[in-house]
This record gives structure tokens, sequence and C-alpha cells, in this order.
């Protein structure tokens, strides 16, 4: 569910922050005007940004069917 309400509040997750150049998994907060954890749950500011949620996309199974296969 991309809109429901058990997403996990995380400041990467969040429409406010954006991460740091310098350093790995540290975010900056443009509400609060400081640097953060990406896994800081402590805000009660968070807006959920789709677009920052890494999607798994579902693998493609290989088959190698051809149309005798599903002849009766």
């Amino acid at each position: 569910m991309i809109y429901s309400e058990d997403i996990n509040k995380v400041c990467a997750l969040c429409l406010h922050a954006e991460p740091v150049a310098d350093k790995e998994n540290t975010m900056y907060c443009k509400l609060r005007k400081k640097e953060l954890d990406g896994a800081s749950t402590d805000c009660g500011k968070f807006e959920y940004d789709i677009f920052k949620k890494t999607v798994r996309r579902k693998k493609r199974l290989k088959t190698n069917y051809n149309a005798d296969d599903f002849k009766l």
C-alpha cells in the first residue's frame, strides 16, 4: 500500500529532508535546519514523499514457451 498509515516515518522518506552529499545515510532537514540521521523517526512534521521510496521490481520469469505448448 502506497498511502497506508503504517509507513515508517523516517527522515529518508520525508518531503522536507535532503541527502547530504559528503555523508552517507545523513539527511538535512529544511524545517529544523540541521543534519539528522536518515533513520531518525522523532519528528512530528513528517510528510511522506512517494518519490523517495525505493521500489522493488518483480523479477521476470524466464520462460521458453511457444504456441505448441498450449495446444491440446
